[in-house]
């Protein structure tokens, strides 16, 4: 499909564009990934396709209805139910999140009182965000989580900058789930997946046994395996559970660029605004990733469940959207790298390479930086600067195969405090030192994660 060829307002089933279905090809083929699912939007119109298998010991051809674990992207979900409330006076982002649950608590007690829906949405609570436990599969699954986040200690300070945090979503969830009185699974499919058209996607394993759908992958000792378990904890649903299509996310990018009864068009795109605390790149809007490197901005969201990176971007100048859904562990690599070539070849945009532009003093970022799951060392071998990653805790229970740790991977300084991890390489990404009120370097930045320096 040639973005020419959409000249209809309707959503009728193109063919997609044998460039970029063969550019899938190849970096799926270089990334080891068993298959992909790709969904292309453009001013009203949508094509999908598929490439590989959705299993390589039972395998079935991918296409464009296949369902997959969009992980992540599921946040954007949640954060649009939310703005639907807004809309209607039922909250505001600006409330504490006591004011709709009197009971919440993390560990430190001056920001269980003071943390707001909007802190929440933009990543800037600062409590240790990657906390996975199993409360269940009842309809208490999420309250119960939430009553577990007391033990959280915070990381960063509240409101003073972002960092990835799935726990703030799981208190948005439960927002939900009190002002409707309903699960939050029904609150979205009431409120976003049936109106929106998308029949089938679903958050349970047991709803996906009479369709086709992918399952994960991961590498061990140079074989691609079936990455296990599969499915997430309930209480994760608000974070990351929603399991869905191409073609769902096709419908998806429809309302998000062109709007629809689910939401007014004022707070549709007030959250594709930068409003969280820091100007860095990608700034973080209303539960999306913002880049204006290329010089339009591309409005983002990934996702990352056990073996299935995914990729949903649009450029809303543009009313473009795509959707990349991989099955294989390298598989946030070939999405990046398929938006990139999408972006590049359609509209000719491309963020210029990273460059030197300042000398900073990387003696002092060296030392251990750690979350409550990875502890990260940036250290001197000889005259290179390299990066250590290490797994202290598996993210969910019975990870099949665990995560490898890695050693002595090259960095490079940009900046006065940023650094190109792996430079040179498709797996390449930045890395930021983060300081204090006074000017000392406390965290480091990688994975969108700040960990504090031990």
């Amino acid at each position: 499909m040639k973005l020419s060829d959409y000249n209809t307002p309707l959503l009728p089933s193109y063919t997609i564009d044998p460039e970029l279905l063969n550019q899938a090809r190849l970096e799926m083929q270089s990334d080891r990934v068993p298959g992909i699912a790709l969904g292309v939007y453009h001013e009203g119109c949508t094509a999908t396709a598929g490439l590989g298998v959705t299993n390589v010991l039972h395998p079935q051809p991918v296409d464009g209805n296949t369902l997959f674990q969009i992980a992540s992207i599921t946040k954007t979900f949640t954060v649009t139910a939310l703005l639907q409330l807004v809309e209607q006076g039922r909250l505001n982002l600006d409330d504490p999140v006591h004011a709709h649950l009197p009971r919440f608590t993390v560990a430190d007690p001056a920001v269980s009182s003071a943390v707001t829906i909007r802190d929440c949405l933009t990543h800037s609570c600062g409590w240790e965000g990657d906390f996975f436990e199993d409360t269940g599969w009842g309809d208490d699954a999420l309250a119960a989580m939430v009553a577990r986040m007391d033990k959280l200690v915070q990381v960063t300070p509240l409101g003073r900058m972002w960092s990835y945090n799935n726990a703030a979503f799981y208190v948005l969830g439960r927002i939900l789930e009190v002002l409707h009185g309903r699960p939050y699974e029904e609150v979205l499919d009431e409120a976003l997946l049936a109106p929106l058209g998308m029949d089938g996607a679903c958050f349970f394993a047991h709803h996906l046994l009479h369709r086709k759908f992918a399952v994960g992958h991961a590498e061990r000792g140079g074989q691609t395996v079936i990455a296990r378990p599969w499915a997430m904890p309930r209480c994760v649903n608000p974070s990351g559970g929603v399991v869905a299509s191409a073609d769902h996310l096709m419908r998806y990018a429809q309302f998000q660029l062109d709007g629809g009864e689910v939401l007014g068009d004022t707070m549709r795109l007030a959250a594709f605004e930068p409003a969280g605390p820091s100007s860095d790149t990608p700034e973080i809007g209303l539960g999306w990733w913002l880049d204006d490197s290329t010089g339009e901005r591309v409005v983002s969201h990934g996702g990352g469940a056990n073996g299935q990176p995914c990729l949903f971007a649009m450029i809303p100048s543009r009313r473009f959207a795509i959707a990349v859904l991989t099955n294989g562990a390298n598989g946030r690599i070939t999405a990046r790298r398929l938006l990139a070539w999408a972006m590049r070849t359609y509209f000719g945009l491309a963020a210029p390479d990273p460059r030197i532009q300042s000398r900073p003093d990387v003696e002092a970022w060296l030392g251990t930086y750690e979350t409550c799951t990875e502890s990260y060392t940036l250290r001197r071998e000889g005259e290179r600067l390299v990066f250590d990653e290490k797994t202290l805790k598996e993210w969910l229970d019975g990870l099949t195969p665990p995560a490898a740790s890695r050693a002595g991977i090259e960095v490079r300084a940009i900046g006065s405090d940023t650094m190109l991890i792996s430079p040179c390489t498709r797996a390449a990404e930045v890395g930021t030192v983060l300081r204090d009120d006074n000017g000392e370097n406390r965290w480091l930045r990688v994975h969108r994660r700040a960990s504090l320096r031990r």
